[in-house]
């Protein structure tokens, strides 16, 4: 490997590290996104939100398929963690959609709340997703405004969209379908440097993506997917490049 190579690599690093400590700079991620806790040094890199060290203990006992927690100063960051922080765009757009149906009058908790009290908010926030948003789009001349949020809130990868403007039409949901996404074998080759194989499935106007598996022909993901599921639906599409055989 020549120095050149090595000092290239070194310049991308920094410069993704210091996208993120841009990110954290903006004044909706100086707090927490849960508690309001001052200067968050954390994070969970699938949702995409800023957290105290109290609520990112909270989060890492939840286990990493729903929330990835990493120190924003301590840890290293993957490229495809801090871009993922990027697309959701900080605390105030990721709240947007998991805290969208929370309760008229609801406290949130505060930075000198219990254990008890933060961690019944952040596993109803999170795991079970009593407040969340799934793919509501709301319908406006003027155009939306779109918010995408990487799930590990749901036992994967997954994105998560809504659409916000003045005019509002809601879509009721009927249930929940999970996806168990175990494996591909054989998967055609693009070239060294592209053959990343991910899975994307697609329900009406709701997307699910799992990880990105790096450089692998035979990727095994073993992540569950979910989506939900609409009054009027239509078929539930699949996506995977490089694909031939999926499980």
């Amino acid at each position: 490997m020549s120095s050149r190579y090595r000092a290239d690599r070194g310049r991308a690093a920094s410069d993704m590290t210091r996208k993120l400590r841009e990110l954290l700079q903006k004044s909706d991620n100086r707090i927490c996104a849960d508690c309001s806790a001052p200067d968050p040094k954390w994070a969970s890199a699938n949702i995409g939100v800023f957290i105290c060290l109290k609520c990112s203990g909270v989060h890492r006992s939840l286990g990493t398929h729903v929330s990835k927690v990493l120190s924003v100063t301590l840890d290293q960051w993957a490229d495809d963690e801090i871009n993922s922080m990027i697309e959701v765009g900080g605390n105030s757009y990721a709240n947007a959609i998991y805290e969208a149906f929370l309760p008229e009058g609801y406290h949130k908790p505060h930075p000198d709340s219990s254990q008890e009290e933060r961690a019944d908010f952040i596993r109803s926030k999170y795991e079970l997703q009593e407040f969340l948003k799934p793919s509501l789009r709301l319908v406006s001349n003027k155009g939306s405004l779109e918010a995408t949020s990487s799930r590990k809130h749901t036992g994967s990868n997954v994105s998560l969209s809504a659409s916000f403007n003045s005019e509002a039409g809601m879509v009721e949901f009927i249930g929940i379908l999970k996806v168990k996404v175990i494996r591909g074998t054989k998967l055609a080759v693009r070239d060294l440097i592209s053959s990343d194989p991910y899975v994307v499935l697609t329900l009406g106007q709701q997307k699910a993506k799992t990880s990105v598996i790096k450089r692998n022909l035979n990727p095994v993901w073993n992540e569950e997917l979910k989506l939900s599921v609409p009054q009027q639906y239509g078929p539930l599409k699949l996506v995977s490049p490089h694909s031939t055989n999926m499980c």
